[in-house]
């Protein structure tokens, strides 16, 4: 059957699982076969045993496409001098500073010193 997670305790390691009719079920943490831990609105799919929920599961999900997302960050994350700076006197650089390039020249760094560590070693 498939349900969704209505309420679980974790002091006391149960939970109650409502079916799309409506219908509740109790299960806990020994039935509980999902990845994770339980919680409230997370789909399941389960089985029923003497009236309670037992093998329970996270329900499937069908896999959805992935989708190309081209973003460029805002202006200021660029390193360009704000607007309200420029008039105060700033000059601007006409340099953009990217973000990452601090991290790249760190990592490029760090691998010459090891690789001489390495030669000299």
């Amino acid at each position: 059957m498939i349900g969704e997670i209505t309420r679980f305790d974790d002091a006391t390691q149960e939970g109650v699982i409502t079916d799309d009719k409506g219908v509740e079920y109790v299960f806990d943490l020994v039935g509980w076969r999902g990845r994770g831990l339980p919680g409230p609105g997370l789909a399941v799919d389960f089985e029923v045993r003497d009236g309670r929920a037992s093998q329970v599961f996270n329900a499937r999900v069908k896999q959805q496409k992935a989708r190309r997302v081209v973003s460029m960050p805002p202006e200021r994350e660029l390193g360009e001098v704000p607007p309200s700076s420029v008039g105060a006197g700033k000059q601007p650089s006409g340099r953009r500073e990217w973000p990452m390039g601090r991290v790249i020249t760190g990592l490029a760094m760090a691998g010459l010193v090891l690789a001489g560590l390495w030669f000299w070693h």
